[in-house]
């Protein structure tokens, strides 16, 4: 499936962030690449922070991770390209302003649940993972918008 039909079907009706988790992404030759990002590289990486929040939840994380630096949404890949070509090309595009909040908020949510792991607070713990696939999903579905606009 490409990246349109993919959007056509995850945005088909509700277009939920339940759907768009159980709706694997495969990219057709070509489509990976978008205004100077890799897509795919951008979305695999944020899946893996569910991954990597529930290692630091079991304390099984081999890893230790600088909250202040997570928590900003300008320091991974996708956060430099938001920040830096996409918004000189799509900054005034509603579909641009979509992905940086999604993609904000995504980077907030992760921040606050290893802040959360971190003091023992394992209430929060899970409900904000909940949060935080819903967030995933949504940058998900966010960058592939702007990419269908055809910019």
């Amino acid at each position: 499936m490409s990246i349109l039909s993919w959007l056509k079907t995850v945005t088909h009706g509700e277009g939920s962030s339940e759907l768009i988790a159980a709706t694997p992404m495969h990219f057709a030759p070509g489509e990976e690449e978008f205004h100077g990002l890799n897509m795919k590289e951008a979305l695999d990486t944020h899946l893996k922070w569910v991954q990597r929040l529930e290692q630091q939840m079991g304390g099984v994380a081999h890893e230790t991770v600088d909250i202040v630096h997570v928590a900003g949404d300008h320091n991974c890949v996708l956060g430099k390209w938001i920040h830096g070509a996409a918004k000189r090309q799509f900054g005034e595009l509603p579909a641009y302003a979509e992905l940086r909040q999604a993609h904000a908020d995504f980077h907030i949510g992760v921040g606050a649940i290893l802040n959360d792991v971190q003091n023992g607070d394992t209430m929060n713990v899970e409900s904000g993972m909940k949060k935080i696939r819903h967030q995933s999903g949504m940058v998900q579905l966010a960058l592939i918008r702007l990419y269908s606009t055809g910019a």
